[in-house]
């Protein structure tokens, strides 16, 4: 014991006194590993794993596996994508609605009830003037169309008085199925 202290005594006196020697050789030397036989009986072991590890069908040494197994995790940028597609939804419905102008309903208008005269103009072929059904001797009409503000309301009080067979009211002289001049035409043009 009191050579090892001397021993390391002279070592650190040796270090403070300048006398150290560095080596000037860059190269440096690899050393060695130690043989089977020099591991004091471990070579034998080690032969065994090597041995195990070369056989066929042998289990692989474990490697270092990505933690996503080179698959693409996109559950991070699908909902950060629908957090910026949700904002972007509500602005427009918030733009939407800005935009929206709520109508009032007003008065539902009447429908004409009764005489369907688009539907007997659509029936009818014959012109204007062109008799086809018997009516009476002497010229009716002139006063009797003047009770009515357009041709179509006399010629539906026409139809509704048994019209285009009947004239009861003399709305009809000329017998064409045609009350106080009112004309067929815009009502055939009609797709029913």
């Amino acid at each position: 014991m009191r050579l090892r202290a001397m021993l390391v005594c002279g070592a650190l006196a040796a270090c403070t006194t300048g006398h150290v020697t560095v080596p000037t050789d860059p190269v440096l030397r690899q050393v060695p590993p130690p043989s089977a036989s020099s591991a004091g009986g471990g070579g034998e072991f080690a032969a065994r794993i090597e041995g195990a590890l070369a056989e066929p069908g042998a289990a692989a040494a474990p490697s270092a596996t990505p933690l996503d197994a080179d698959t693409l995790n996109l559950t991070l940028y699908t909902i950060e994508q629908q957090k910026i597609d949700a904002r972007i939804a509500e602005q427009e419905l918030a733009e939407a609605r800005s935009q929206l102008v709520i109508v009032q309903p007003g008065a539902v208008p009447q429908g004409v009830a009764g005489v369907n005269i688009a539907l007997f103009a659509q029936q009818s072929t014959n012109a204007v003037g062109e008799r086809i059904y018997p009516r009476g001797f002497g010229v009716r009409g002139a006063g009797a169309c003047g009770r009515f503000a357009t041709a179509d309301e006399a010629q539906r009080a026409f139809l509704a008085a048994g019209g285009p067979a009947s004239d009861p009211r003399g709305l009809d002289p000329d017998g064409d199925g045609f009350a106080c001049s009112w004309d067929p035409t815009p009502y055939r043009q009609l797709r029913l």
